[in-house]
């Protein structure tokens, strides 16, 4: 029958206190339900506290099967999801949006690693996955607020005034002095909101029976313990805090399970302070998610909340819940899968009444039991003491005979070979791939061989890892960046890779594909940085595509490169293309410049040298025929100066003589006319 809904009451909080502690009491995961008996006995096999002996005096010893296959597949999960390489990444919704995409990946990378501690929670979920079917994490935005002292000294009314003026400062001790000057200490107030992230203990979280995902769960929810203190530092309100009572819920140092993980350390319920002081009273706190009409609209809601007791502290609209689980081993359409822990359960317990047999057996033959006739022994005591070399007093030669015993079965080792195959079969962790058969390295076996065999005993390993990397790290990670865009403030600058990044949460935009690099296997990732290096050396070498392989790409793989190889810190050994320096040309290819030109230079020197020396030649060569035809001219010239030379002096000689002549017969007509006789 469909009821109308004005039929529909609002549900107040008596009856919401009542609706909750019915399914709590009803949820998979209470102290009383059957998946927690079975986490409790896992638990137990684990810590080596079971299969207890049959009898007193029989052998203690306890196979370590259940301990030896989980924390084999823990170390394999935790070897792959937390190495030195980013495994999440977020993936651009356009090419000009890959800038924030990456922006996205380190500041959610910086919240899981640095702000919180993502390898102890990855830890414990798998942990909790393999032994309790479901390892819980909580991923939540939590409101702080630190404050510190800072002093203050000569400050004048105006900087005092404008101080104090700021929201985050509160005066504590300050005073006045006679210049009016203000000195004294303030409080400074720091919001350090940011995003939790914790693993939750199996017992503490709860969910509807029959459910088939986290998503589609109208009930689930988170029990802790907290304090009457600690009620009040969270702020709920005094006058609802002052109304809780005893309440008829387990407490949690009483659980099976919370005794059961701590039998090793002491399992006794520790001090509480319940009776002596109210303050410090423990109360078992409920915070609850569930699909709910609160107000009769015909419409249920999704809602969180906060019972303490038989109060409810807090009740308020939600989105989403804030628990990511990680199931290693899924059974389809249910939430709860398999328990990994629960499958070695019987092999352990199988080896350990074979070992123990085994032992016991050697015990026995040791120190057989021996049938005594009545009266053959003086002292009885003397046989009882069993001293090493010791005298036994007898009466009789036949008074002390062994007792015979059953030799030992010689198909026990086989068997107990056959649990171990068997164990490899059910866990999927073979002796091979943990390194522990010596047999495997041999003359006969190549290490290729040995590779390719522990990469193919690693399978159902990597499907676990499959479901951790998409049932676990994605989900999380999508969570963190949606707390993140909603809570965080704009313009946070945070240091990243050592840079210091501005990172504006709104401008990321709506939600983001995941993915997760999964590499798991025998040297994986040394072959995945190989295949990029020689990638790099094709590149390079070739002419044609070294024209693509601009300074950007040869970055982005030499990135991805060192990155496999487990260095997370990068920039400290590369440096972006983008960021690096102007820089001439290449100080040898400068120099190899400079040479040439220097030849050039020469070899145009020496050009210019030659026709230099060619035109030089040339007119070398006129000048010496010039001065041959000069000399040749001169000397016709000084021939014909010569024969005139001669000629004229051969005329002057012939006037010298003439005169001479004329002279003498003058001087003859002198003395002629001078002689007393002429």
């Amino acid at each position: 029958m469909i009821m109308d809904k004005t039929d529909y009451k609002k549900v107040d909080d008596d009856k919401l206190v009542s609706i909750l502690d019915d399914n709590i009491r009803r949820s998979i995961g209470y102290y009383d339900s059957q998946v927690s008996r079975e986490r409790k006995r896992v638990v137990d096999f684990y810590n080596a506290t079971l299969p207890k002996p049959a009898h007193d005096g029989n052998s203690k010893y306890v196979s370590m099967d259940v301990y030896d296959a989980v924390e084999s597949m823990k170390a394999a999960l935790l070897e792959t999801f937390s190495t030195g390489y980013k495994t999440v990444r977020f993936a651009a919704n356009t090419g000009e949006d890959q800038r924030i995409a990456d922006v996205a990946t380190a500041y959610c990378d910086y919240v899981a690693n640095r702000q919180n501690n993502l390898f102890e929670v990855m830890q414990s979920a798998i942990h909790d996955g393999l032994v309790a079917r479901a390892g819980i994490a909580k991923v939540y935005w939590d409101e702080r607020e630190d404050s510190y002292l800072q002093t203050i000294q000569d400050l004048t009314e105006e900087e005092f005034d404008a101080l104090v003026a700021q929201e985050n400062v509160e005066i504590e001790e300050v005073e006045q002095d006679e210049l009016g000057l203000y000195s004294g200490d303030v409080r400074i107030f720091q919001d350090t909101s940011q995003v939790a992230i914790e693993a939750i203990p199996p017992e503490q979280f709860i969910i509807e029976p029959q459910c088939r995902s986290l998503e589609l769960a109208s009930f689930c929810g988170h029990r802790t313990e907290m304090t009457i203190s600690e009620l009040r530092e969270a702020g709920y309100d005094e006058k609802l805090i002052a109304k809780i009572a005893d309440h008829d819920d387990v407490e949690m140092e009483t659980d099976p399970e919370v005794l059961a993980r701590h039998e090793e350390i002491g399992s006794d319920r520790g001090f509480n302070a319940s009776g002596f002081q109210d303050q410090v009273r423990s109360v078992t706190v409920y915070e609850v998610y569930l699909d709910i009409d609160l107000d009769a609209s015909g419409i249920a809601e999704s809602y969180k909340v906060i019972k303490a007791g038989n109060v409810i502290l807090d009740k308020e609209k939600c989105q989403y819940k804030p628990f990511i689980p990680f199931v290693p081993l899924p059974i389809p359409h249910a939430f709860f899968g398999s328990n990994f822990g629960s499958k070695v359960v019987p092999i352990q317990t199988a080896r350990t009444v074979l070992t123990r047999s085994i032992l016991d057996h050697a015990l026995m033959t040791n120190n057989p039991r021996y049938t005594v006739v009545k009266g053959g022994l003086t002292n009885p005591r003397e046989l009882i003491d069993n001293r090493v070399g010791g005298i036994v007093n007898v009466s009789r030669p036949d008074a002390i005979n062994p007792m015979p015993q059953a030799p030992l079965n010689p198909f026990i080792f086989q068997t107990i070979q056959m649990l171990d195959e068997d164990k490899e079969d059910t866990t999927g962790v073979s002796r091979l791939s943990q390194g522990l058969n010596k047999d495997a390295i041999s003359k006969q076996n190549s290490a290729a061989m040995v590779e390719q065999l522990a990469t193919m005993s690693q399978q159902r390993q990597k499907i676990i890892a499959r479901n951790f990397a998409n049932g676990f790290l994605k989900p999380l990670y999508q969570l963190i960046y949606q707390l993140v865009v909603e809570n965080e403030p704009q313009g946070k600058i945070v240091e990243i890779a050592g840079d210091y990044v501005q990172v504006s949460p709104a401008e990321w935009g709506s939600k983001r594909d995941v993915t997760v690099e999964l590499h798991l296997g025998y040297g994986e990732q040394e072959q995945e940085a190989q295949k990029y290096l020689a990638l790099h050396g094709l590149m390079s070498s070739d002419e044609t595509l070294s024209t693509m392989y601009t300074p950007e790409n040869q970055y982005n793989l030499m990135t991805h490169v060192m990155e496999q190889n487990g260095i997370k810190n990068v920039k400290d050994y590369l440096t972006m293309p983008q960021e690096l320096p102007e820089q001439g040309p290449d100080p040898m290819m400068q120099m190899q410049m400079e040479m040439q030109q220097k030849q050039m230079e020469i070899q145009e020197r020496q050009t210019a040298v030659s026709e230099m020396k060619a035109q030089m030649d040339a007119q070398l060569g006129q000048m010496k025929l010039q001065l041959e035809q000069m000399k040749a001219q001169n000397s016709a010239a000084i021939a014909s100066d010569s024969m005139d030379l001669k000629e004229a002096q051969l005329e002057h000689k012939q006037f010298v003589d003439k005169a001479e002549l004329e002279i003498a017969a003058t001087a003859d007509d002198v003395r002629a006319i001078a002689s007393p006789t002429g």
